[in-house]
């Protein structure tokens, strides 16, 4: 178990949790549930199969075969479960984070689920009593959670409890993505537990079939037209927030930088508003809040990469990209070089721009000395005219077809 959490873990906590828990207990998750439900299901069709062989499973009489089914199925749950929550607890260890209500969801979601495959083994063990029957099972299960992700089609991996792509920060499964895999799951250990029902045969055999279907239907109508990535909520993640207007917010885990953010950041806006520009943002957001589904700045409301520029030191060119505003998606990428280049020099930041412009294919020599050439002209004029150049410029940038900036 150790062995696979240090060879198959690796790459996945080397994202940064940013202290929360579901992140790091979703990588483990994604990479031992698969083992762990073969574990459940191989061993619990083990233990069937000796009841069987033993006869006590026909003991009815006596002991109840729910009765007998639960007791031989503790070890093998437990079992299961520590091959979950052993690796969770190093990984929450390794990356210094504590365990939130997030983590623990997804934690319980999968032991929930161990209890549910390891009911199904049993029954089939139960069933099938040929020795053949604990390595098919067990196989069956690990290949069919584990290739779920890799198929063409999107829903079957939806129904396996398997979350494709990795949790980021502040996400958890919306409701329905954490029921469907526990409908399916659970359901058919229900409709496997009728069949050791003391009713008749035939009855129980009509109760237990419907059901399945039912739980099976339910869970494809409502994974059905879900893409790769199933429904995700997002802001379960712990935020600290400082300052008025604006008012700074990041993951609590950088807190110890928000005094210097704040600072850095009311500076910036102070130089931009004396160059001319409306620079009054309410609130500006670290996009790590919303890293897969980024709300786009408004007038009152940034999202600014406060982590990211405070890493690198370019918090002030990141603040100032925000105070420009087009009216178009993409601008043209002439007039918009210019546009970034100017407010980055009111805030100091012209090489940080240039840095990032040197990425771009189209970022010649030629074109670097254009926008030099003709913000330092800009430059020049008065205030009153620089912003005469800027808003002519903005618009400009929408008349022409753009490209990137």
């Amino acid at each position: 178990m150790f062995a696979y959490y240090a060879t198959d873990l690796g790459d996945d906590l080397r994202i940064d949790p940013l202290g929360y828990s579901a992140t790091v207990v979703d990588a483990v998750l994604r990479n031992l549930l698969p083992v762990a439900f073969a574990v459940a299901s191989g061993l619990a069709a083990w233990e069937a199969r000796k009841l069987g062989a033993s006869e006590i499973w026909r003991l009815g009489a006596v002991r109840s075969r729910y009765t007998i089914a639960a007791q031989h199925l503790s070890p093998v749950v437990a079992l299961a479960w520590s091959l979950l929550i052993l690796p969770t607890l190093c990984a929450l260890v390794q990356e210094q984070v504590a365990p939130d209500v997030p983590g623990l969801t997804l934690l319980a979601f999968a032991l929930v689920l161990c209890v549910a495959h390891g009911i199904v083994g049993f029954a089939v063990g139960a069933t099938v009593r040929h020795i053949a029957v604990v390595p098919i099972i067990a196989v069956t299960d690990f290949l069919a959670v584990g290739w779920s992700t890799g198929l063409e089609t999107p829903w079957p991996r939806h129904l396996t409890g398997l979350f494709a792509g990795k949790m980021m920060f502040g996400e958890l499964p919306t409701a329905a993505a954490l029921a469907a895999p526990l409908l399916l799951a659970v359901g058919s250990a229900v409709a496997m537990a009728l069949l050791w029902a003391p009713v008749s045969r035939w009855l129980r055999g009509a109760v237990a079939g419907a059901l399945v279907v039912a739980c099976a239907f339910g869970s494809f109508s409502l994974v059905g037209d879900w893409s790769y990535i199933g429904p995700r909520s997002t802001g379960h993640g712990a935020i600290a927030c400082a300052g008025q207007s604006p008012r700074i917010c990041l993951p609590e885990a950088r807190a110890e930088h928000i005094s210097a953010l704040t600072e850095e950041a009311e500076a910036t806006l102070e130089s931009l508003r004396r160059a001319g520009l409306p620079a009054e943002p309410t609130s500006i957001k670290d996009t790590s809040l919303n890293l897969r589904y980024p709300e786009p700045s408004t007038k009152d409301d940034w999202t600014v990469p406060l982590g990211v520029g405070e890493a690198t030191g370019t918090i002030r060119y990141q603040v100032a990209r925000e105070v420009v505003r087009f009216e178009c998606a993409p601008p043209a990428t002439g007039p918009a070089r210019l546009v970034y280049y100017w407010v980055s020099s009111k805030v100091g930041q012209t090489d940080t721009y240039l840095r990032r412009l040197s990425s771009e294919p189209d970022f010649t020599p030629q074109e670097r000395s254009r926008i030099q050439d003709g913000v330092a002209k800009v430059l020049r004029l008065s205030e009153a005219q620089q912003m005469d150049w800027y808003e002519t410029t903005v618009a400009e940038a929408c008349q022409e077809d753009g490209t990137t900036t």
